[in-house]
C-alpha cells in the first residue's frame, strides 16, 4: 500500500496550498524488486555515511525559488537498509507502468508515496543532511503557524480509515445495512475500528474482516447498520493501532 502524503487534503481544516484531493489518493499492489541494500553492498558503503540520496528523471520550474529541480529525496541510511527497501522493476507482476515510474522506482514500505521516488535516474550515499526542497519546503510539518522553527519532513504514515459504503450524500431506505471501509496504519497493525452513525457522538466497535498476507496493506472492515427511522445521519469511522 503507498499512500500521498495529501490524501484527503481537501478536507483539512484550515485550508493549505496544493492539490485538493478526496479520498482516492491511496493504492495497493505487489512490487517486486531488488533491497536497496543489496546495491549499497555491493557498491561498498563506507564508514560515515548518512544518508542514501535518490533523484527521479522528472524535474520541473519552482516558482518559489526560480530555479528548475529535478525531485530528489534522501532517507536515513537506517530505513535505506530496511530489507523491504527495494528498488522496484515489477508492479503486480508486470513491468512497472510509465506513470508509476518505469523502468526502475524505489519503493519505502511505512512511509508516505512522496518518499518512493519514480525514474531513478542516479543514487548517492552522502556523510551529511541532504536540504533538497522536495522534503525541507514541500511535504514538511510546521508545528508554528509564523515561522519555520521545529520544521520536520514528512515521513511514516498516520493511521487512517475511510468509509468506501455508504458514498456520501448517498440515499438509502430504512432497514439494514452494511458500512464498509478500510484502515491503515504506518506502523504496527490496525487494531480496531469503530464507527459513529451520530456525528461522532457515540462509537460502537466494527468487525475487522480476515485477510491473508496483509503485510503493508489496508485492512478492510464492516459494520452492520439498522436504520430505523428516516433522516440525514452523518457516519464517521476512527481507527486504533498496536501503539495506541
Amino acid at each position: 500500500m503507498y499512500e500521498c502524503s495529501g490524501d484527503k487534503r481537501n478536507l483539512f481544516e484550515p485550508k493549505i496550498f496544493g492539490e485538493q484531493w478526496g479520498k482516492g489518493a491511496i493504492s495497493q499492489g505487489r512490487w517486486k524488486g531488488v533491497p536497496l541494500r543489496t546495491l549499497l553492498e555491493l557498491s561498498g558503503l563506507g564508514e560515515g555515511a548518512k544518508e542514501v540520496v535518490v533523484e527521479g528523471y522528472d524535474y520541473g520550474n519552482r516558482t518559489d525559488l526560480d530555479e528548475v529541480y529535478t525531485y530528489t529525496r534522501s532517507l536515513p541510511i537506517e530505513k535505506a537498509l530496511h530489507p523491504d527497501t527495494i528498488i522496484a522493476y515489477e508492479y503486480n507482476n508486470r513491468p512497472i507502468p510509465f506513470k508509476h515510474g518505469y523502468p526502475l522506482r524505489l519503493i519505502v514500505p511505512q512511509w508516505y508515496a512522496m518518499a518512493s521516488v519514480k525514474w531513478i535516474k542516479q543514487i548517492s550515499v552522502i556523510n551529511s543532511k541532504f536540504n533538497g526542497p522536495f522534503q525541507t519546503i514541500d511535504y514538511v510539518y510546521y508545528p508554528n503557524k509564523d515561522n519555520d522553527l521545529d520544521a520536520y519532513p514528512v515521513t511514516t504514515i498516520n493511521i487512517n480509515s475511510t468509509i468506501q459504503k455508504p458514498l456520501d450524500m448517498e440515499f438509502v431506505n430504512t432497514g439494514k445495512h452494511l458500512i464498509r471501509g478500510i484502515a491503515w496504519t504506518g506502523k504496527g497493525v490496525i487494531t480496531k475500528v469503530e464507527i459513529s452513525i451520530d456525528g461522532g457522538y457515540t462509537w460502537r466497535k466494527a468487525d475487522i474482516l480476515p485477510s491473508k498476507n496483509i503485510g503493508y496493506g489496508w485492512v478492510s472492515w464492516s459494520f452492520e447498520w439498522t436504520i430505523l427511522e428516516k433522516g440525514e445521519y452523518t457516519i464517521k469511522s476512527r481507527a486504533t493501532d498496536s501503539f495506541g
